[in-house]
């Protein structure tokens, strides 16, 4: 306790210095926005930011995109409660219940139900990340060669399970990953391996350019093609949280729902805790839990608080959620913190148990930031929420050139190289070509981070023990990391499926898109 204690001071000491409160603060305002806008999303929002870190502190940077993924999820509910479009993917679910809400008159209500389920959700959420990583990185720290490749087996075998697309097209993604994490120079020999007599490519391709094509580039692409259209009605454009209205929020969460806000926190942050799924699939798990356990389910998708707390809270905590995995292991929670990975290694570091015994003051500085975040979130939502409904007004096309010139300038801004613009772009084409074939871009990211870390691990586990992949089965980590990789793997398939249903009972057009 008195370690947990003396990691928060030294974070909020980090935190409070003026330049990083500062840019938490904004970090949060542009989070807001990127995930209140449709087409915006939260991994957008970072990866833009990730080029601009560069010539910021490491502590500074990540605050900076630690605050943008605070804001962005949070803000998601404001384009779902007022047009029926959720600003990110984990927002989908409060579409149900915060739109019905708001078309019937109770637009500040369901603005503030959504506003202090974020809040709460998030905030309590911390502390269940600081414990859950610390627990987890003390075993992390114990690890070997095959350890980290039975680690890398978890990782592949939640993503095969838990994302959509299926087993085939999942495995696809993992094998597109690996090949362009073999391009350059043999880490063990020095032997170029897929270069194609390019010398550039020798010392490999940089995950920056990869991360901001397959997610920012691809992300304005679809959302060209999309055509978004966000069309607030009049009357909630003047919309005004006030302090009843939020205490009336608070009353319903705390007092009135307790049940549902503990499970919704729990859902979301486990389910956060699994690599590579995030908050679109616990806001649509927890909704569905939400609406088993209730005396009146046929009220669901009507506009009842229930529905809201339920999405919002666990969409919110899942946030902390992933990332435990990405802090102690190394393993990316989903698609925005696999785009974090950018912002740590553009500074030399690399999240994951080595990061708590060399650089711990960083990872206090993250908790600091999610926990400080969550509070500047709120207090902004409700002096800020006509601000922020206003913005929803702005059409996200016209954003979209600033959007590309300012990525194009950050990738080459980088190492001044022309090749990391060219890889950017032909990243962004393949990211636009897999999405629309339905092939996840997180297992591709994945398999990219993991495929240097697995392959070394494998190839020095083989050469400490003869060629003998024995240890794989007889050191106690390395049998409970596979066993958690088949129980993970069949949990996933059940959460998956849990997922569509739930979706094509409430939603039947997103369900057969």
């Amino acid at each position: 306790m008195n370690a947990l204690v003396g990691t928060f001071s030294t974070g909020m000491i980090a935190l409070f210095q003026p330049l990083n409160f500062a840019i938490m603060v904004l970090g949060i305002l542009w989070g807001i926005i990127f995930g209140a806008i449709p087409g915006l999303t939260a991994t957008m929002g970072v990866a833009l930011a990730i080029p601009i870190t560069y010539g910021l502190k490491p502590e500074t940077a990540l605050i900076l995109l630690s605050s943008i993924f605070v804001g962005a999820i949070s803000g998601g509910f404001i384009s779902a409660g007022l047009i029926n479009m959720p600003g990110t993917p984990s927002s989908i679910a409060t579409t149900f219940d915060a739109y019905p809400m708001s078309k019937r008159g109770e637009t500040a209500r369901a603005m503030a139900i959504s506003l202090m389920s974020s809040f709460f959700g998030g905030i309590v959420a911390v502390f269940l990340m600081i414990i859950a990583t610390y627990s987890l990185v003390q075993i992390a720290l114990k690890f070997g060669p095959f350890e980290y490749f039975a680690l890398g087996i978890l990782a592949f075998a939640g993503c095969m399970g838990m994302m959509e697309g299926g087993i085939i097209k999942n495995a696809l993604g993992f094998i597109i990953g690996l090949l362009l994490a073999t391009i350059g120079a043999d880490a063990l020999t020095g032997t170029g391996r897929l270069t194609f007599g390019i010398p550039d490519l020798i010392a490999g391709i940089d995950i920056l350019p990869l991360l901001v094509g397959m997610f920012g580039v691809s992300e304005v692409l679809v959302a060209i093609e999309e055509k978004t259209q966000n069309v607030v009605p009049i009357e909630a454009r003047n919309t005004k949280v006030g302090f009843k209205v939020i205490f009336d929020a608070v009353k319903t969460i705390l007092w009135e729902q307790p049940v549902n806000f503990l499970r919704s926190l729990v859902i979301g942050f486990i389910i956060g805790v699994f690599p590579a799924v995030g908050g679109a699939t616990s806001c649509v798990v927890s909704y569905g839990f939400a609406k088993s356990f209730s005396k009146h389910p046929d009220k669901f998708g009507t506009g009842i608080p229930d529905g809201i707390i339920a999405s919002e809270v666990a969409n919110n905590a899942t946030v902390p959620g992933t990332l435990v995995p990405l802090l102690a292991l190394g393993i990316p929670g989903d698609a925005t913190t696999a785009m974090m990975i950018g912002g740590f290694m553009i500074h030399g570091l690399f999240p994951g148990p080595l990061l708590f015994r060399d650089n711990p003051e960083l990872v206090y500085t993250i908790f600091a930031a999610q926990f400080v975040g969550t509070i500047v979130m709120v207090i902004l939502g409700i002096i800020l929420m006509r601000f922020f409904i206003n913005v929803l007004s702005i059409k996200s096309y016209y954003l979209f050139p600033i959007i590309m010139i300012c990525m194009v300038v950050g990738g080459y801004g980088l190492y001044n190289r022309m090749l990391d613009v060219w890889l950017m772009l032909a990243s962004g084409v393949m990211g636009y070509i897999f999405r629309k074939i339905n092939i996840p871009v997180v297992p591709i990211i994945t398999a990219f981070v993991l495929g240097p870390i697995i392959e070394k691990g494998l190839r020095q586990g083989l050469a400490y023990s003869g060629g003998s992949i024995m240890p794989l089965f007889t050191r106690p980590i390395c049998l409970a990391l596979l066993i958690g990789s088949v129980l993970l793997f069949i949990l996933g398939m059940y959460v998956n499926v849990r997922v569509m249903s739930e979706i094509s009972v409430s939603r039947p057009d997103e369900a057969e898109s």
